[in-house]
């Protein structure tokens, strides 16, 4: 029986999410339009200057990436717009947007003070 390849290779990213309470599964009704922010820089969490939201409690994931947009694609299309083309992620420098979260493992919940 012959192996095929799969068409993208996954990348595995280790990042961040800030919450005021401890995600144990991301959950698109309680997302921001629907998607996921992660960073990969916990320090840029607890100082406020992301995406990925509150420095209460801190969870540490797994990201799974197959396809990935750029800043190119995030600031001249819309985030369907950027699904509807087949990527599952967005990469803007070190902070991630993801559609699924199936895409997303959870490995470590940490309470800030």
């Amino acid at each position: 029986m012959k192996r095929y390849k799969p068409l993208f290779e996954s990348t595995k990213i280790k990042a961040y999410h800030g919450s005021n309470s401890p995600i144990k599964r991301f959950d698109k009704n309680f997302s921001a339009q629907g998607v996921f922010w992660f960073s990969e820089d916990k320090d840029k969490i607890l100082k406020g200057e992301s995406g990925a939201s509150s420095p209460k409690y801190i969870i540490e994931v797994i990201l799974t990436v197959n396809k990935t947009a750029g800043w190119n694609e995030y600031e001249k299309l819309s985030l369907g717009e950027i699904e509807q083309l087949g990527y599952d992620s967005i990469k803007l420098d070190d902070d991630w947007i993801i559609f699924k979260n199936k895409n997303i493992k959870i490995v470590n919940i940490e309470q800030r003070k």
